[in-house]
């Protein structure tokens, strides 16, 4: 936003230099970024930010600079000119509102008669400080009431409207309109237009059309002023890549109140500089928002800002930001706000606007009473920390990702989602969707540096998952643990490459569940887009999968390699996950170790027969560990031979060979009994 110095200076009596009134403003909230000299004027750009739209005008800017000076504020702006709901007064057009929830407040006012030329020095050297050309007197009129007002307004040629009529409505799909700056725009539905009788003629809040503009023929005109949705305006804008001085005030929400008094300003400046004679008006919508009023109680004030707040100091102040103030009781008053400040709601808001144009210099640094210790971190984020450093210290590179993806993309795994969750308002098709998994921008990483000569990817991602909750409107976050591994895993001058396979995966995880004093479990099944895959569980619940993307969806991701990757939702591991390790004593007592050869079905997983022997040795089973595994020669086909070493003991005494032949007995007869083993 452009500030006029000299244009300040007609409505606010300030002795302060520019670099003064500079650093006041910025001191306020106000940021100015730059100040320069445009021939007699100096001319500062400033930051708004998006909460105060009523300081995207030299009126909101001369009441800030009026309030951080002390002055009092002189606006040629009526109060009191609002014809009323509906009102209709002499229109030789017809207007109408088809869409009153996308422009609650419309006005059109017709002015006959006019002259078109140029503008006079006065008004054509305000806009011109602000790097706008100057066009001719009627299309000048409407920039200057926008930069002074920050009520965008629009004139037609009243006499190119085509069958008498004007609608505010939504586009129809296929709809084009040639805008003023000479482009054909194709339109959508849901955009938001003005039209005669056979086309649009403009886009509504942004850019007027070519087939209407004023030129140096028109003699009559019809001027708009109106509330249009800001974020209908906001979606046009971007959709047709098109930003103007006026879609980016709609965007942020123009002051409803104001939409009259601007029109009125216009209509008598158009007269002013091009003569004509103001005709019929058209005003539908309601007048402004009720007021909103507060309680303020100055005592609660000054605690919260750390300073004595004067009651005649509060009231100079909230008067000087262009708000009712009104007496109550004793260290306190009610405040009205006015329409233009939709930003102020509550009484910590009128705080806040006491004590930055009090300045926050004038208030006094304090060291505050130390609180009682509480931790800084939750639980669950210092397992996220530790799950991390674990990943990192097996090698492994971390990913981070977008969680909006395209509806397509969470797709792609249809085992992995169910129902997506689509937000109301997308920026692009490319981000309408909470990803339902994390293989997507897995993916999507591999590739990019694939695609770049990195072929070797050994890759992590800590992220979220969303989904709706079965049976409730409500939606689910859930942490999730990306990995994926591909090309050579390993290189050393002794043993040569390693390719990645699903164990470099399976690796991964088991050490990572070791290290956090957990364990998961991992069971062969089916999942679509996969081969080779399996569940993994943990403490015998489904926690995620393992696998070998298929070639198919490789192919959509450009990826010509074996990649492996894993997902697991990491709620378990959050509940059982050991932060800080025990010390566990050397044993005194020696332990016994029994190997033991099973012959089983290929179908059999190394965890069903470790938690069957965990569960049957009891506490004098100790550790159990897979020594050897076996297929081939001496072997049936469709068997497996694996070997493993239990290792029993007792902390506090020597185990006897007979309590110790009797668990692995046990162990032994469950095995047969449950799994259909035999020993070799």
């Amino acid at each position: 936003m452009k500030l006029s110095y000299n244009w300040i200076k007609e409505h606010v009596d300030i002795s302060d230099s520019p670099e003064t009134l500079a650093e006041k403003l910025t001191m306020t909230g106000s940021e100015v970024g730059s100040i320069e000299k445009v021939g007699d004027d100096t001319v500062m750009e400033l930051e708004i930010t998006s909460n105060r739209p009523d300081c995207l005008s030299m009126l909101g800017l001369s009441r800030e600079a009026a309030a951080v000076s002390g002055a009092d504020l002189n606006t040629p702006y009526a109060t009191s000119c609002a014809p009323g709901k509906g009102a209709v007064s002499d229109m030789s057009v017809k207007c109408s509102i088809k869409a009153p929830e996308l422009c609650p407040r419309y006005t059109a006012r017709v002015i006959r008669g006019v002259t078109v030329g140029e503008v006079s020095a006065g008004i054509s050297g305000r806009i011109g400080a602000l790097g706008v050309r100057p066009v001719n007197n009627i299309v000048d009129v409407t920039n200057f009431c926008l930069f002074e007002s920050g009520q965008p307004m629009h004139a037609f040629d009243l006499d190119k409207i085509k069958g008498g009529v004007v609608e505010v409505r939504e586009a129809a799909k296929g709809e084009k309109i040639i805008t003023i700056d000479g482009v054909e725009r194709s339109l959508e539905s849901g955009m938001l237009v003005i039209a005669d009788k056979e086309r649009p003629i403009a886009v509504a809040g942004i850019m007027g059309g070519k087939d209407t503009e004023v030129t140096s023929s028109t003699t009559n005109i019809l001027l708009e002023s109106a509330y249009f949705d800001p974020v209908s305006v906001r979606r046009t804008s971007r959709k047709l890549g098109l930003t103007t001085d006026s879609s980016y005030r709609f965007e942020r929400g123009v002051d409803t109140s104001f939409v009259m008094p601007a029109s009125e300003r216009a209509t008598s400046l158009i007269i002013r500089e091009a003569g004509g004679k103001a005709g019929g008006l058209y005003d539908s919508g309601p007048y402004g928002s009720p007021p909103v009023e507060i309680h303020l109680d100055i005592g609660r004030a000054s605690g919260i800002l750390g300073i004595s707040l004067d009651q005649e100091e509060v009231i100079k102040i909230l008067k000087w930001l262009g708000m009712e103030v009104f007496s109550g009781e004793a260290g306190s008053v009610k405040v009205r706000v006015p329409s233009f400040r939709g930003d102020v709601s509550r009484e910590i808001d009128l705080v806040e606007e006491i004590a930055r144009i009090h300045g926050f210099g004038g208030i006094p640094d304090t060291v505050p009473r130390p609180a009682p210790w509480t931790p800084r971190k939750t639980r669950e984020r210092k397992v996220l920390e530790k799950t991390k450093k674990i990943l990192c210290s097996l090698g492994l590179s971390e990913i981070m990702t977008y969680s909006l993806i395209s509806e397509e993309a969470a797709r792609t795994f249809p085992g992995l989602c169910d129902e997506v969750v689509k937000i109301m308002n997308p920026l692009s098709a490319e981000h309408e969707t909470l990803t339902p998994h994390l293989m997507d921008g897995m993916l999507k990483v591999i590739s990019w540096n694939i695609n770049r000569a990195n072929k070797d990817l050994k890759l992590f991602e800590v992220g979220k998952k969303y989904s709706r909750v079965p049976g409730k409107a409500a939606f689910r976050e859930s942490h999730m643990l990306a990995v994926g591994i591909t090309g050579n895993v390993e290189k050393n001058w002794a043993e040569g490459e390693k390719q990645a396979s699903l164990y470099s995966v399976k690796g991964v995880l088991e050490r990572t569940a070791e290290c956090l004093r957990t364990r998961f479990d991992i069971e062969p099944t089916d999942i679509e887009g996969f081969v080779n895959a399996a569940e993994i569980s943990a403490h015998g619940v489904s926690a995620g999968f393992i696998g070998e993307v298929s070639p198919d969806k490789l192919e959509i991701y450009g990826i010509s390699q074996k990649v492996f990757v894993s997902q697991v939702d990491l709620r378990e591991v959050f509940s059982r996950a050991v932060l800080i390790g025990a010390y566990s004593p050397i044993p005194k007592f020696p332990f016994s170790t029994r190997d033991l050869s099973v012959l089983c079905d290929r179908s059999v997983t190394v965890s069903s027969i470790r938690a069957i022997a965990d569960a049957l040795g009891g506490d004098l089973l100790r550790k159990t560990d897979v020594v050897d595994m076996y297929e081939g020669k001496q072997i049936p086909p469709d068997k497996k031979s694996v070997t493993f070493s239990f290792t029993y003991g007792l902390l506090d005494r020597t185990l006897t060979d007979e309590e110790v032949e009797e668990a692995h007995s046990r162990i032994k007869e469950g095995l047969v009994s449950k799994l259909g083993v035999t020993f070799r």
